[in-house]
C-alpha cells in the first residue's frame, strides 16, 4: 500500500474488469495503485468506479466496450491513456484527473456524457471524430499542450466554462447540436509573427445557443 492506495497488478485489474456486466452494478475499485501498464483493448467490460486511483503505466483500451459505470475520477495517469474507437455505454467521467502523457479518445463513441471537468492534461489530447450522444464537459480543465477536437459531434452540447488552453487548440469540423458554453475560456496567445488562431466559437458549427 502506497499513500493510502491499495496495490493491484495489471493482470488482476484486467480480470476484474472483464467480469460479466450486470445493469445497475459496478465494481468498487476506488483508491487503487495499478502497478504497471494495462491493456484492455477489444474487451467487453463491466461497470466500475476507480475514483482516486493511480496508474503507473499506460492504459490501452482500443476498441474496448465500457458497458456500465466508467469512473476514472480524480485519478493520476503516469502513462498514456488510449481509448481509440472505444464505446462508452454510459457516462464516462475523468473529472479532476491528471494526465502526464497523451490522452487519446479519437473515434470513441459516448452514449452518455463525457466529463473532463478540472482535468489537468500535461501532454497532447486527441478527441477527433468522436460521437457524444449527450454533452462534452470541459469545465475548469487546463490543457497545457495541443488539443484537437476536429470533426467531433456533441449532440447534447459543449460545456467549457473557464477551460484553459495553454497551447494550440483546433476544432475544425466540430458540430455541437445543443448549448455551446464557452464563457471564461482562455486560449494561448499566438506565437511571435504568427496569425491569431480562430476562437473556438468561430471554429465550431453550433446548432444551438452559443455563450462565449
Amino acid at each position: 500500500m502506497q499513500d493510502g492506495l491499495t496495490d493491484i497488478a495489471p493482470a488482476e485489474l484486467v480480470a476484474a474488469l472483464s467480469a460479466p456486466f450486470h445493469p445497475g452494478e459496478a465494481l468498487d475499485l476506488t483508491g487503487r495503485c495499478v502497478t504497471g501498464p494495462v491493456d484492455l483493448s477489444g474487451r467487453d467490460l463491466c461497470g466500475f468506479d476507480m475514483t482516486g486511483s493511480r496508474f503507473e503505466g499506460a492504459v490501452t483500451a482500443k476498441d474496448t466496450v465500457f458497458r456500465g459505470l466508467t469512473w476514472f475520477r480524480d485519478c493520476q495517469f503516469a502513462g498514456a491513456f488510449t481509448a481509440v474507437g472505444a464505446l462508452f455505454g454510459h457516462d464516462a467521467r475523468f473529472d479532476g484527473s491528471v494526465f502526464a502523457a497523451e490522452l487519446d479518445l479519437s473515434r470513441a463513441e459516448a452514449r452518455g456524457t463525457m466529463v473532463l471537468d478540472r482535468v489537468q492534461a500535461n501532454a497532447p489530447v486527441w478527441m477527433d471524430r468522436m460521437q457524444i450522444l449527450s454533452s462534452l464537459s470541459l469545465a475548469g480543465a487546463h490543457f497545457a499542450a495541443t488539443v484537437s477536437l476536429e470533426e467531433t459531434e456533441a449532440y447534447g452540447g459543449l460545456w467549457a466554462d473557464r477551460a484553459q488552453f495553454s497551447a494550440r487548440v483546433t476544432a475544425r469540423g466540430m458540430e455541437v447540436h445543443g448549448r455551446t458554453w464557452l464563457k471564461g475560456v482562455q486560449m494561448a496567445p499566438p506565437a511571435p509573427n504568427a496569425a491569431p488562431a480562430a476562437s473556438l466559437a468561430r471554429q465550431i458549427r453550433s446548432y444551438g445557443y452559443v455563450w462565449g
